[in-house]
């Protein structure tokens, strides 16, 4: 099966520390982001991101809350769900998919994160609190990768 025919399943984790600084890591592909990733088979959804925020990190969370699900409906069909987290170890430095990693506050981290719907989810861990947010979106069509648009076409809070 091809990685646009199947369903992608994904963790992010909005990790925060003492002193309410957030955890974001730099990729050549899609600058600051969350760390997390894929889920792997047979792998339960905490497993996989503290795995990943090992990996692309160093440190080790403790996995909270579930703030979002977000679904592209396109291809490939990927579906994010992201978790506020603690930081109770390690400290930040880029792993092996990762240029660096470090500490920010929340209003600098919201900048630095650029690709939409990376700074949607964060900006709903970082909202009210009340409940799960689900949103679907779509790309639209563009240029190249530095133009991807999305377009958010449905919002649920639970």
């Amino acid at each position: 099966m091809t990685e646009e025919a199947q369903k992608i399943v994904g963790v992010a984790s909005v990790v925060s520390d003492g002193d309410g600084r957030l955890l974001l890591i730099k990729t050549a592909k899609a600058g600051w982001e969350l760390p997390g990733g894929r889920v792997e088979p047979g792998e339960d959804l905490i497993a996989a991101l503290k795995r990943e925020a090992a990996e692309e990190t160093g440190c080790e969370i403790e996995v909270g809350r579930l703030t979002s699900v977000t679904t592209n409906v396109g291809a490939p069909d990927v579906t994010i769900l992201t978790f506020l987290c603690r930081h109770i170890g390690g400290d930040p430095q880029p792993g092996d998919d990762s240029l660096d990693a470090g500490w920010f506050a929340p209003d600098l981290a919201v900048h630095l994160v650029t690709h939409s719907v990376e700074q949607v989810r964060l900006k709903d861990a970082l909202g009210d609190g009340q409940g799960i947010i689900y949103r679907a979106y779509r790309c639209l069509p563009g240029e190249g990768q530095e133009d991807e648009r999305y377009e958010m076409f449905c919002f649920h809070r639970c």
